[in-house]
């Protein structure tokens, strides 16, 4: 039997109801993300392998921006809101770091 009588300690909860020394799943963690004004910035250090939007283009939320590769693996970056493409610095094949600009969506007007 585990608990006090045996003499261990149960493990205390982490804060946000994870299981402790469990790392949080992405969707839990505070800060970071897409940040807040128009500029969506890239959550991760990779290659453009697909850009699905133009310059000039209406965009909802959610809406696929481009595909980025990293570690074999492909991450679909959305809008973080709704509004018109009025920047787009990527190209296809190109590398970005995390915090690059891949777009910037201003509101429709």
């Amino acid at each position: 039997m585990i608990g006090a009588a045996s003499g261990y300690a149960a493990a205390p909860a982490a804060a946000n109801g994870a299981a402790p020394g469990r790392r949080p799943r992405r969707a839990e963690r505070t800060g970071g993300g897409g940040g807040g004004g128009d500029t969506l910035a890239s959550p991760l250090q990779g290659t453009i392998l697909r850009v699905a939007v133009e310059a000039g283009a209406a965009v909802e939320e959610g809406a696929l921006i481009a595909v980025i590769e990293a570690m074999k693996m492909e991450n679909e970056i959305t809008a973080h809101k709704a509004g018109t493409i009025a920047e787009l610095p990527i190209a296809a094949g190109a590398s970005v770091s995390a915090g690059d600009t891949l777009a910037v969506i201003t509101a429709a007007e």
